[in-house]
C-alpha cells in the first residue's frame, strides 16, 4: 500500500473537515493524525491550531457527549464518566459536564430517566417472571447503564411496587 505524504496545509484541511462533521475529542484527533502518519511536531502544531480556531474542544465535546449519550442511549453518570476518561477528558471537565446534566435533570418535570429506562426494560421481561429474578435483571441492566446502586434500588422497588425485598433465605 502506498504511503501518502500530506503537506501541513492538506493535513490541516483534512482534520478541520473531520472536526466539522461531528464533535471530536482531542484524543480522537490524535488518533486520526497518527493514522495519517503525521510527525509528532506537526501533530502538536495542528492540535493547538485546531483548538485555537475552535474546531476541537474537550469541554464542548464532554458536554455534547454527556447530553447525547444520556438522552439517546440512557447512560448513567458512572458510565458517562468512564467513557469520557477513555476519551482522555480531564476530571474537572468531566465533573462540570456531569454537573450540568444533573442541573438539566432537576429542571425537567418528567419522571427520572432511570425510571423510564427500567419501565421500558420491565416490559421486555417475560410475563410471570419471579419477583427476585425481575429485580435482579433490572438491577443488572441499570448497573450496566451506569446508574448508582441506591438510585436503582429505589427505582426498582418503586417500579415493582413492593417494599424492600426479603431474600435472605438463599
Amino acid at each position: 500500500m502506498k504511503q501518502t505524504e500530506f503537506t501541513p496545509q492538506e493535513a490541516y484541511a483534512r482534520l478541520a473537515s473531520y472536526c466539522a462533521q461531528a464533535e471530536r475529542s482531542p484524543s480522537d484527533l490524535r488518533r486520526r493524525m497518527q493514522r495519517l502518519q503525521l510527525s509528532e511536531e506537526l501533530q502538536a502544531e495542528l492540535l493547538v491550531r485546531l483548538e485555537c480556531e475552535g474546531f476541537v474542544s474537550g469541554e464542548r465535546f464532554a458536554r455534547a457527549f454527556v447530553h447525547d449519550k444520556h438522552r439517546f442511549n440512557g447512560w448513567g453518570p458512572r458510565r458517562l464518566e468512564h467513557e469520557l476518561r477513555r476519551h482522555g477528558i480531564a476530571s474537572s471537565v468531566i465533573a462540570a459536564a456531569l454537573g450540568e446534566l444533573e442541573d438539566e435533570e432537576r429542571a425537567e418535570d418528567e419522571e427520572p430517566r432511570v425510571l423510564q429506562l427500567l419501565r421500558s426494560k420491565q416490559r421486555s421481561l417475560p410475563a410471570g417472571l419471579e419477583h427476585r429474578k425481575a429485580y435482579d435483571r433490572l438491577m443488572r441492566f441499570g448497573l450496566y447503564r451506569g446508574y448508582d446502586y441506591e438510585e436503582l434500588r429505589e427505582a426498582i422497588t418503586q417500579l415493582l411496587d413492593t417494599d424492600e425485598p426479603d431474600w435472605e433465605e438463599d
